[in-house]
């Protein structure tokens, strides 16, 4: 079957089999290298400092599982029971022999390691407090082992196939897209499916293939009967925790992780109120730990970042942006909140299907960062008109005029309207507004009609239009946001 594995997964398992591998929490290293020069070693505490560093376990469960020391048994899925394979001599010539972080000289793929090692370390943490406290016949170890390797396929995709992430990081600006989208475009298969390729090149437990299995989508069982199946479950669950905690908007955290404990409160035995203490209780030991090991980032640092490779356009305004702060225009309300009360007063007062705000980046182009109407979500998300392909918003932007487009399907305008728009948008009239001061464009306003109409909407540079417009102007100018070219 290997002539039918992608060709991403290919190269990536050669380079995994060919390289020493690496190590994300260099602390550990140095703990397990003083521990075992200790005669009196505390097995316990060499365990817990490998459990930090989900790189670092992986390569000793691969080890572990190797025909060399597993007797054809392949079936060790614990670091206690790895430790008592291996020995303390070997796990500490495995981990000396690692590949740390701070020496890569690509800052910025060590930036993403270092983030991706702290969100899995959060997501093992997650999982052994849910199997200690609810699932106590399983073992908590096993578990913690099944969590910290969830992201495994994303790790080693950024540690060894860098390239194409950053092929598929440009794509994902370029076209708008989520990440996900934008890796599967690129790699040509998922984060996750790489993650279950490497566990199966391994010849991993079956505990461990099966938590690493892909989403199916399958609704959760309701009652859970042997240890693999509570691996299973608690580990898609702290998986999609992981993922709302780290790489969702903050906005969208709340319901989210509702939704999450709903979908697995019969499975896993949880209420809504338990679940957010532990989870929270994970978050802080987490950060603990990073503050005890002097990581380079705390854990707010990671999420920010994991957040700002992970959305689409609305990631463009981060939680730290002068546009989401509050004060900035001398009252209680941040800009962007302002910049969204004027575009529901736009919308209601012209009828718009969509109403949007979007900023000039680079030169020529466009993107949406707030809207209102039918939606608005989605569309704000895709919005964005990039490259180096002429289309009609670009076409527009090089003249900031006021512009009206009566049929998007005229023959004078349908060659430049960019397939994107048609998919996500699916308007037939559409206005462009521009935002200028002193001759600097500093946003645009859009707004469309599902239904083709023959004439502009009235009124467009006067009257209250002329004062939302001025409106706007002064809360982008408070909010002091530029988008840089793609």
């Amino acid at each position: 079957m290997d002539e039918l594995k992608p060709p991403a997964i290919d190269r990536l398992l050669k380079k995994i089999d060919s390289s020493p591998g690496f190590a994300g929490f260099g602390a550990s290293v140095q703990i397990i290298s003083r521990l075992s020069d200790d005669v009196d070693c505390d097995t316990r505490k060499v365990a817990a400092a490998i459990l930090h560093d989900a790189a670092l376990t992986a390569r000793l469960l691969r080890v572990a599982n190797s025909s060399r020391y597993a007797r054809g048994r392949r079936n060790i899925s614990t670091i206690d029971q790895v430790m008592a394979i291996l020995g303390l001599s070997t796990v500490e010539s495995v981990a000396l022999s690692l590949t740390l972080l701070d020496s890569l000289p690509n800052m910025q793929q060590s930036r993403q390691l270092h983030a991706e090692v702290v969100a899995a370390n959060f997501c093992g943490r997650l999982a052994y407090e849910i199997t200690r406290l609810n699932g106590s016949r399983f073992s908590a170890q096993e578990a913690q082992v099944c969590g910290l390797m969830q992201n495994l396929g994303r790790i080693m995709s950024i540690y060894y196939l860098y390239d194409d992430i950053e092929r598929g990081h440009a794509l994902q600006i370029e076209r708008n897209l989520a990440e996900s989208e934008a890796v599967t475009q690129t790699l040509g298969v998922s984060f996750e499916e790489m993650g279950a390729a490497i566990a199966r090149h391994w010849e991993l437990p079956d505990v461990l293939q099966n938590s690493l299995a892909p989403d199916s989508g399958d609704a959760p069982i309701h009652v859970v009967t042997n240890a693999l199946a509570w691996t299973h479950q608690c580990s898609s669950f702290c998986r999609r925790v992981t993922e709302i905690l780290f790489r969702l908007p903050e906005s969208r955290e709340k319901i989210e992780i509702a939704n999450v404990i709903e979908v697995f409160q019969r499975s896993l035995h949880l209420n809504e109120k338990d679940a957010r203490v532990w989870i929270e209780k994970c978050l802080f030991e987490t950060n603990a730990l990073l503050a005890e090991v002097s990581f380079p980032y705390d854990v707010e640092q990671v999420r920010a970042l994991l957040r700002k490779g992970s959305e689409r356009a609305l990631d463009i305004i981060s939680s730290q942006d002068s546009l989401v702060k509050v004060g900035n225009l001398g009252s209680d309300l941040a800009p962007i909140e302002f910049i969204k009360q004027i575009l529901r007063l736009i919308h209601a007062h012209y009828s718009f299907d969509h109403t949007l705000i979007c900023l000039p980046m680079g030169l020529s182009g466009m993107v949406g960062i707030a809207g209102v109407g039918r939606n608005a979500g989605m569309v704000t998300a895709k919005f964005r008109s990039s490259g180096t392909k002429p289309d009609i918003f670009r076409e527009i932007i090089t003249r900031n005029v006021d512009t009206f487009i009566s049929d998007v399907c005229a023959p004078e305008y349908a060659k430049l309207i960019p397939e994107w728009y048609h998919e996500v948008v699916g308007a037939q009239s559409f206005v462009l507004l521009p935002l200028m001061r002193e001759g600097k464009l500093l946003g645009m306003i859009y707004g469309d009609y599902s239904e083709p109409h023959a004439s502009a909407p009235s009124g467009l540079a006067e009257g209250n239009m002329l004062e939302w417009r001025n409106k706007l102007i002064h809360a982008l100018q408070a909010g002091g946001k530029e988008i840089p070219g793609s």
